[in-house]
């Protein structure tokens, strides 16, 4: 482990003071390796020469007077989304700060070593980074600024953000309300209007609203399929596969009526509209002077133009809002315009083929739905102000990315509960004891975060995300906004045996194979009585096997594994399930006869184990441990469960409760 991971900016810096020496960082070096995600030099370019800012302009400055929105240009890089979402977090001063904090310079105290601050799928994260930077040999190859060239806080903040997504490849391509997540937490939602007929007539007074919340607004036009340029030029001076900030909205007075206007940015700091309202068209020469100065009009090819909200409409093909608050979502405005606090309720999951990798339930794969990873959540008070009796909840559910690419299409549906059940729903009790409430949280979406307001009466709910195809793994991070406090929790099984079923008769090879989970006094062999025990329990596991294998091949789905564990009076949780699925599922998700009995002899001896660590704990010497403690992380129980025996060392499988900020009941499971 390198130094910049073991300790934090102050101790690293402090360290670089004393010794007279620049930060050089090893987790992202100054080489091909931080370029692509390949370790090659990146195509189209012929050489890259890494250089400090102090090699690169007399005298560099980390921000100069103030920093703004037009601080940053798009470089050689397809990054139009991140310079696009970081102009727009520089328009609020203090949520900039927080990200780019601007106590860093190139003077005094100069270390070669600069911080930066993300919200990372629900955590801040603090991103430290060396000052060099990739150039032509004279000038810098990605994010600049093109007015004050000496200035450097947009190019090393936009190399903190690749450090976070794997190197500067991890930022070509992307959605423009993804990197202002990252900024600042907020919930992102859009609007689609490709379908010109369908587009609401309010939009533009959602925006404005929406704006006065102090909510980011953005848009985009998709590139054609069969586009061989990343970025097509239309000829009213717009592109295709590119994102624009929105910056400012206006109604303006022009022949005796009200024109909506909407103020947008291009991230290159060049290319501008060129129809009406434009920089040079006869609506903007018809203004006064001091309209003009209101409007913050500039007539150059700067980057920045005003547009009329219909050609908005009429040209773009998504609307893209980043809210700070739940209170700004649209749909929240189009019904009241309350502003309150929320309470967040977080998880953190994961979709894991032949376990969790449910889809959506479409045919022939129905049944799988139910293996999807769900999530109870109680709504016991209405919102304050609704004589409706209904509770606000807004569902926020964003994929994990790899590699920043969002390869799967996620969803989520709301199921009430008919009564409260702490297990998981499934084919059996799905019909009996649930009514689903809204079939989807909207359609399935390849963005990255899908998020969607509902207004529901007092009662218990199941949240079931899910990808679209069954089998697709993913982790995903799942937030739950409401007006009031909640009840929720993750529904699983609770490992541990009860009584098992009615043995029936297994061959003896299977037994030889399981002397040593056999041998629980540790002696090396089995007595009389441990052998009999041992074969009435295996013929027991022969028995619940033989009913899961439907065609008789000796194989069964590890889909299946909840409920053989079940029947056996033993239900195991989706940690445990997660190392046997990795470890005897194979490439077909399938788990044959002896491994299966195996499997559920060593859980069986780890729950005894748990048994008499709780039984010592009374004793003055002894310890406590808890049930997760005992059966340990999914790295650990693969080990132990390929292993001849076990060991009665304890590892640490707990689950996290930890909140964050107004967070309630935010629960970790075990990072897969």
């Amino acid at each position: 482990m390198s130094s910049a991971r073991r300790k934090d900016f102050q101790s690293l810096k402090a360290e670089l003071l004393q010794n007279n020496s620049l930060f050089i960082d090893e987790d992202f070096p100054p080489d091909n390796r931080s370029l692509t995600f390949s370790g090659q030099q990146p195509s189209g370019l012929r050489k890259v020469v890494w250089r400090r800012p102090k090699d690169i302009a007399r005298n560099p400055k980390f921000i100069v007077r103030n920093a703004t929105r037009f601080d940053l240009d798009q470089g050689y890089l397809g990054n139009c989304w991140f310079i696009a979402g970081a102009s727009l977090l520089a328009t609020k001063k203090k949520l900039l700060q927080r990200c780019v904090p601007h106590d860093q310079e190139f003077d005094h105290n100069y270390a070669g070593i600069f911080r930066f601050n993300f919200w990372w799928y629900g955590k801040w994260t603090e991103v430290v980074v060396d000052d060099y930077l990739p150039t032509d040999g004279y000038r810098l190859i990605y994010a600049s600024n093109r007015e004050e060239p000496d200035e450097f806080w947009a190019a090393l903040f936009e190399k903190a953000y690749a450090k976070l997504r794997g190197c500067y490849e991890g930022l070509d391509g992307g959605k423009l309300q993804d990197s202002l997540v990252d900024m600042t937490g907020g919930i992102s939602e859009d609007i689609d209007i490709k379908d010109k007929s369908q587009i609401p007539p309010n939009v533009f007074d959602v925006m404005w609203k929406t704006n006065d919340l102090n909510s980011f607004l953005g848009c985009s036009i998709a590139l054609p399929q069969n586009a061989s340029r990343s970025e097509v030029e239309l000829a009213n001076g717009l592109y295709m596969g590119h994102a624009y900030s929105i910056t400012a909205l206006a109604v303006v007075p022009y022949q005796g009526r009200s024109v909506q206007l909407c103020r947008l940015r291009n991230p290159w700091g060049r290319g501008e509209w060129k129809g009406e309202w434009s920089d040079n068209s006869p609506q903007m020469r018809s203004l006064s002077p001091e309209m003009k100065k209101q409007l913050g009009v500039v007539i150059r090819d700067e980057g920045e133009f005003w547009m009329p909200a219909q050609d908005l409409l009429s040209n773009f093909e998504e609307i893209q809002f980043i809210h700070l608050t739940p209170d700004a979502l649209t749909s929240e405005l189009a019904n009241n315009e309350r502003k309150q606090q929320w309470t967040v309720t977080v998880y953190h999951d994961a979709w894991i083929r032949g376990l969790t990798a449910g889809g959506c339930g479409n045919a022939p794969y129905q049944d799988l739905y139910w293996k999807n990873p769900q999530f109870s959540i109680t709504l016991t008070d209405p919102d304050e102000n609704d004589n409706r009796g209904q509770c606000t909840i807004i569902v926020s559910l964003m994929e994990k990315e790899k590699n920043n690419k969002s390869e799967i299409a996620i969803g989520f549906d709301i199921y009430k509960l008919k009564n409260p059940q702490n297990r998981p729903l499934d084919v059996e009790s799905a019909p009996r004891n649930a009514l689903i409430l809204k079939k989807r949280g909207g359609i399935y979406q390849y963005n990255r975060e899908v998020t969607k307001r509902f207004e529901l009466p007092p009662g218990s709910y199941v949240v079931i995300p899910s990808s679209f195809k069954p089998h697709e793994e993913a982790e995903f991070m799942l937030r739950m906004f409401t007006e009031k406090a909640v009840t929720s929790s993750v529904l699983d099984e609770t490992s541990g045996p009860s009584s098992l079923k009615e043995p029936m008769k297994f061959s003896m090879e299977a037994c030889r194979s399981l002397i040593t989970v056999m041998d629980r006094n540790r002696s090396g062999a089995l007595t009389y009585d441990e052998a009999m025990k041992g074969w009435g329990e295996v013929k027991a596991y022969k028995t619940v096997f033989d009913q899961f294998d439907f065609d008789k091949s000796g194989n069964v789905d590890t889909y299946e594994l909840s409920k053989m564990f079940g029947s056996l009076g033993f239900p195991v949780s989706r940690m445990v399930q997660t190392a046997i699925v990795r470890r005897y599922g194979g490439r077909n998700n399938k788990i044959n006869v002896l491994d299966f009995i195996i499997i559920i002899c060593k859980l069986t001896l780890m729950f005894e184990i748990f048994q008499d660590q709780k039984q010592k704990s009374n004793t003055t010497d002894g310890a406590s441990f808890t049930m997760n403690e005992t059966l340990p992380q999914p790295e650990t129980l693969t080990k132990m469960l390929t292993a001849d025996g076990l060991t009665d060392g304890r590892t640490d499988g707990r689950t996290d409760g930890q909140t964050d900020g107004q967070t309630d009941g935010q629960t970790d499971i075990v990072n897969l």
